[in-house]
């Protein structure tokens, strides 16, 4: 289990990550944050299964940290500290999902007592965040480039995951509820913004449940693919922005960009399409185009170099040699061109 406490007195952060830390339970980490705009930065980064928050804090208080939570990862469980004076308020974090309250001041048996209690059930139905996030991400972008075949390919082994995790389907309707949401929210920063927000997953029957959730992300995808006019090819879109613009220095944020993809999963989504990465396709692409423009004796070798994006020459021959086996000049001589 990983577990993040927020609170903005130092002695207290350290306090009660010495207190978790001598619960006995396989804490894998404990990282410490000092007010909700903190934790949320490092929560972008690692994704912890709970967090122990203060409900006053300067910059970002508890109620707007568990919020900002609830949407963006409701799949974490969450823990509010409050005080007597501040319960009324910090009761409000209901609306967010929080179901877990410790009253100050907070002794080592009431973090004990927490974690006995809450430990067994996130081991039980242990959603791994990393992989929660990596499903998420990956369906959106097989939705978002229209790709019918992998987003239920996808669907699928996320629904295998989910079934594995939990124990009843009104769990199930909760997980794959909070699911859709989070999808929504990615497809809304990619530009789309769905007519259906939100999902009805009826039924007391497993099979039912998968059913409904199914259709709605294909559903999804066929809304998408409505608007834009068609399915698109995006592989297909990138290929030919490169191929247009081997003369100039274009990077992969670029070109994913372009098409519409995250950079890292465009760099994997290539190299698994083309069998190559991004920066190798390329730079042969570039040489094929050199070996077309050596072969004209009109063009200067220097010339050449600046046509397919190299203005340093020695660069462009060393590499023109490692990929065709000679210089431009010797391969120049074999065509008789002086």
């Amino acid at each position: 289990m990983h577990l993040m406490i927020v609170d903005d007195e130092a002695i207290i952060r350290n306090g009660l990550k010495h207190m978790a830390s001598t619960q006995g339970s396989d804490c894998k980490s404990i990282r410490l944050a000092e007010n909700g705009f903190d934790a949320l930065s490092q929560i972008a980064e690692f994704i912890p299964d709970l967090v122990i928050t203060d409900i006053r804090m300067p910059k970002m208080d508890g109620l707007e940290l568990c919020k900002q939570l609830y949407e963006k990862y409701p799949y974490i469980t969450v823990v509010v500290i409050s005080g007597f004076a501040e319960f009324e308020y910090a009761q409000k974090c209901m609306s967010f999902g929080v179901k877990h309250y410790l009253l100050k001041p907070v002794v080592k048996k009431d973090i004990h007592e927490l974690l006995d209690k809450l430990l067994p059930e996130l081991e039980t139905n242990m959603l791994e965040p990393s992989q929660v996030n990596k499903y998420v991400e990956e369906i959106a972008e097989y939705i978002w480039q229209l790709n019918e075949q992998q987003t239920s390919e996808r669907i699928g082994d996320w629904l295998d995951y989910c079934i594995g995790k939990t124990k009843s389907p009104r769990q199930l309707q909760i997980l794959l509820h909070d699911f859709y949401t989070t999808l929504l929210q990615v497809l809304q920063t990619k530009g789309h913004q769905s007519t259906v927000m939100e999902i009805s997953l009826q039924g007391n029957q497993t099979e039912h449940i998968v059913n409904s959730f199914e259709s709605a992300l294909m559903r999804l995808l066929g809304e998408l693919a409505q608007r834009r006019g068609g399915y698109k090819d995006v592989m297909k879109e990138a290929i030919d922005y490169i191929d247009s613009h081997l003369g100039t220095e274009i990077t992969l944020e670029e070109v994913a960009q372009y098409v519409g993809l995250t950079p890292n999963y465009f760099s994997m989504y290539f190299k698994k399409t083309m069998g190559v990465t991004f920066v190798n396709y390329r730079m042969s692409k570039r040489m094929e185009l050199a070996e077309h423009l050596l072969a004209q004796p009109h063009y200067r070798i220097v010339d050449v170099a600046h046509g397919v994006g190299y203005e340093d020459y020695s660069h462009f021959a060393k590499t023109f040699r490692k990929v065709k086996g000679s210089s431009p000049t010797e391969y120049r001589a074999r065509l008789g061109i002086k």
